[in-house]
């Protein structure tokens, strides 16, 4: 499990740089604000990448998939740092997208699989606090930017180091009991992707992935451009812009135990939609913490972020419970694979979509708060109507996966 954790680790932070690096990636090719969130929209087009490598992850293993990521990311990391023209970062871009979701998934599941019943919703708790982890040191790269070599290109560099771990990581990274139990009795050979859209399966799955094509427009227009509103819009130096994030963060961590406590007295359903409206609405209220605050900007920033950060982490914990539990082992990376690409397809429409409303609307602020109000409350109410509860339940009894 702690091998676990350590990629956990390395893969949020790599999935931290895409935010972190936008203001300087503007700065340097020239990009304005539709420009730079077109060019994320790109770049989230590596979720059709992702679903393929999932359904690997049910078909040949988890350990495959997580050690073919592992191994493909730092060069395509470096690819990165060299760019000098928007499509040369762009490409490199798409496949690092691509990589790190299947990554991400795989150590999911395989963090579900590995944890015992009883403690598995403290289990996905230690893997929010080491992705947080990963995205509090993301962070520090960043406030070091204007003495890094290279400025914003370190931090590819730095996602590019752990070529050297490859060989430790391939000897020690084991298959989970769960998926080789599946695979001996022939579950993944007669395992079909259309099984999910068969019997109980099919409303849990119809379901979960169109709140996931919805609730993500609200998440990633909130989440992505805090730190460019910060050093772009409000004029803060990356220094304070990084601390804003790190001492917010920090509290937010405590999210992840929070999460994990409530998800196993409340439940997963409560946690899950209580914690996701109350990330959103902080999120957008960061945008409007007024630039003539003066001395009182900073604080007010850090307690907002940090409510948001608390209950994103809180919600999260609740959320991977329930996608590892709802389905059965030789489909749960699948399912999860499709949960990304629509999650995808909701970051590219929210890019484009603010791409085209940031004009119009006066400012990137407001484009940001009419996507996530139109988007969060529709999520919501069809999340209480398909999802059920299944605190208590085992793996298999929750799956409907006995046999």
């Amino acid at each position: 499990m702690g091998l676990l954790f350590a990629l956990t680790w390395y893969g949020f932070y790599v999935q931290s740089l895409g935010g972190l690096a936008a203001p300087f990636l503007a700065e340097t090719l020239g990009l304005d604000e539709s420009q730079i969130t077109a060019l994320a929209g790109w770049i989230a087009l590596g979720a059709f990448g992702t679903a393929a490598l999932t359904r690997l992850a049910d078909r040949r293993g988890r350990r495959r998939i997580l050690l073919l990521c592992f191994a493909g990311i730092p060069p395509l990391a470096l690819a990165s740092a060299f760019a000098t023209t928007p499509v040369a970062y762009v490409v490199p871009q798409i496949a690092v997208n691509a990589l790190l979701g299947a990554l991400l998934t795989a150590l999911a599941v395989a963090v579900a699989e590995l944890s015992l019943d009883a403690s598995r919703a403290r289990d996905q708790g230690h893997f929010g606090f080491f992705a947080a982890m990963g995205g509090a040191i993301a962070l520090l790269v960043g406030a070091a930017v204007p003495w890094l070599p290279g400025g914003w290109r370190a931090f590819w560099g730095v996602a590019a180091l752990p070529l050297v771990a490859q060989p430790f990581v391939r000897a020690r990274l084991v298959e989970t009991e769960r998926f080789r139990t599946a695979h001996a009795d022939g579950r993944v050979a007669t395992a079909r992707v259309g099984d999910l859209l068969r019997g109980a399966y099919r409303r849990r799955a119809l379901g979960l992935w169109t709140i996931a094509l919805l609730r993500p427009v609200a998440l990633t227009a909130t989440q992505t451009w805090p730190y460019y509103h910060m050093v772009k819009t409000l004029g803060l130096p990356p220094a304070s812009a990084s601390l804003v994030y790190f001492v917010g963060g920090g509290v937010g961590i405590a999210g992840n135990y929070l999460g994990a406590r409530w998800t196993d007295t409340w439940g997963r359903r409560p946690t899950a939609v209580i914690g996701s409206l109350v990330a959103v609405a902080s999120g957008i209220a960061f945008f409007f913490v007024p630039r003539t605050s003066g001395p009182m900007l900073v604080p007010t920033l850090i307690a907002v972020m940090a409510v948001n950060q608390l209950s994103t982490s809180a919600f999260s914990v609740a959320d991977r419970c329930i996608d590892a539990e709802l389905f059965p082992t030789a489909l749960r990376a699948t399912y999860l694979g499709v949960v990304r690409l629509m999650s995808a397809a909701a970051g590219v429409a929210t890019m484009f979509g603010l791409s085209l409303l940031a004009g119009p609307l006066g400012s990137l602020a407001n484009a940001i708060a009419l996507l996530s109000a139109a988007t969060m409350l529709p999520a919501l109410a069809l999340f209480l109507l398909v999802v059920p509860e299944t605190r208590g339940m085992s793996l298999e009894q929750a799956s409907l996966d006995e046999g």
